[in-house]
């Protein structure tokens, strides 16, 4: 049961970013660029497990975990970029 929380947390982030119009895969294979593929499934099952070790495994989590994993996707170059 709980793989299923897994699997939703990165399919809600991969979509999200699919509706925003990220890239599917970056220009360059040796870029940091950010894409659906790449990073935006891992930094929500990454959010997932750490909020299931802090709270308790539930789809509430899982759906929270997609949308904080595609939206530090979404804004990293602005976060940690360069100014």
């Amino acid at each position: 049961m709980i793989l299923i929380f897994y699997i939703v947390s990165a399919a809600i982030s991969m979509g999200l970013a699919l509706i925003s119009k990220m890239p599917l895969k970056p220009k360059n294979k040796f870029s940091f660029e950010t894409s659906v593929i790449f990073p935006t499934p891992i930094l929500a099952i990454g959010f997932y497990a750490i909020l299931k070790n802090l709270f308790f495994p539930s789809l509430c989590i899982s759906i929270a975990s997609g949308i904080l994993g595609f939206l530090l996707s979404k804004y990293a170059n602005k976060l940690f970029g360069e100014p």
